[in-house]
């Protein structure tokens, strides 16, 4: 039986998941994490039936492996890698078995945190990304894979929980193997809640939305209703050029003006994230348990903010997914994704090619 220490470690975890996952694109200020420490350290009233707390990870001393364009590289710094996904509604998630069907990931965000450096920073990356994805069967079998759209990911698998492990390898894969420590998953249909929850969201609208919303001029400033925001984060198809990477740009916008809009609000109300938390506490997904939260946060109060990162990259028109219709792909520029994750990651190419594969099949 889990005592009263451990299931409120669990609840201060996941209050900072839901943080980092909902502010994760910006550089997240000091003082709000500073002062939600306090807060998570003050609250006594955690009961949630989970497994019993799990040690801290420990970082290996010997160099990881990353292999990108037949290119074999090492980093040694200590890093950990979590993986954020935003779903939208096209899934089953609520059901079992064979009607189970994962929602597509709508919404990619890496928070990379350096302990060596002592720094963090964030990659967010295109849904439409071309990526391997393993066809995960409903009853979670499967080895066969395919070149599809990287938010097809979360589709495969028999769980919530299955579809997100089927995405984190999805997204590793792509960055060359390197290692995912965790996952927080929340559905984008949540976005009208969050904006509900801080009075709305105050943007200077960008794109064209007079075919889907007119309420919603292009340059013009506007406080969002709840239908307004999920419009404005969600909406591509008949908004400007319906492309992700013009969704991702807004998406990037509101994130931020919701952060100010939270500082403000939690700066009135020291409960207000405890409460947003309980809020989603229960449409969250997430396989991360017994996590020291206190590391986390400081880690982040104390670092240095490296920014945003994303890959250079071209966007096609095909039909991978096989149903007959044309969709969207983004070809991601190798050239883009390798400098980026040498900046993300301090990635050193190595010439010791076969010693190093080898090492790395071996799980030495």
């Amino acid at each position: 039986m889990q005592n009263c220490s451990q299931r409120r470690n669990k609840r201060q975890v996941k209050i900072v998941l839901l943080i980092i996952g909902i502010f994760g694109i910006l550089s997240m200020c000091g003082f709000l994490l500073q002062r939600a420490e306090k807060m998570f350290v003050r609250q006594k009233d955690a009961v949630r039936k989970e497994e019993p707390a799990e040690e801290p990870k420990v970082m290996a001393d010997t160099e990881r492996i990353v292999e990108l364009d037949g290119n074999v590289y090492t980093y040694n710094h200590r890093i950990e890698t979590w993986l954020f996904i935003g779903t939208d509604a096209s899934g089953q998630e609520d059901a079992q078995g064979k009607d189970y069907r994962g929602s597509m990931a709508d919404y990619l965000l890496l928070a990379i945190l350096d302990k060596t450096d002592k720094t963090y920073a964030f990659l967010q990356i295109n849904r439409d990304t071309i990526a391997e994805v393993t066809m995960l069967q409903t009853d979670g079998s499967g080895a066969a894979s395919a070149n599809l759209q990287i938010c097809t990911a979360h589709w495969y698998g028999g769980s919530p929980q299955q579809s997100c492990e089927n995405t984190v390898e999805a997204v590793s894969k792509l960055l060359g193997g390197v290692d995912i420590d965790g996952y927080y998953s929340l559905s984008m249909e949540d976005v009208p809640e969050l904006n509900h929850a801080v009075g709305g969201v105050e943007v200077k609208i960008m794109g064209d939305f007079s075919k889907s919303e007119p309420s919603l001029r292009e340059g013009e400033i506007v406080l969002l209703n709840d239908k307004q925001a999920y419009t404005y984060v969600c909406g591509r198809y008949h908004v400007g050029d319906e492309t992700n990477v013009q969704r991702m740009e807004r998406q990037k916008q509101y994130m931020e003006a919701l952060f100010n809009k939270v500082h403000d609000t939690f700066r009135q109300n020291p409960k207000f994230l405890n409460l947003l938390y309980e809020q989603l506490e229960d449409k969250a997904v997430t396989d991360t348990k017994g996590r020291d939260v206190s590391r986390i946060i400081s880690r982040m109060a104390d670092g240095e903010s490296r920014g945003i990162f994303k890959f250079e990259g071209k966007t096609r028109i095909g039909q991978r997914l096989g149903d007959g219709l044309d969709h969207v792909e983004f070809h991601p520029d190798q050239e883009s994704l390798i400098e980026t994750m040498k900046k993300l990651y301090h990635l050193e190419k190595t010439e010791n090619t076969k010693d190093v594969k080898t090492a790395k099949e071996s799980g030495e």
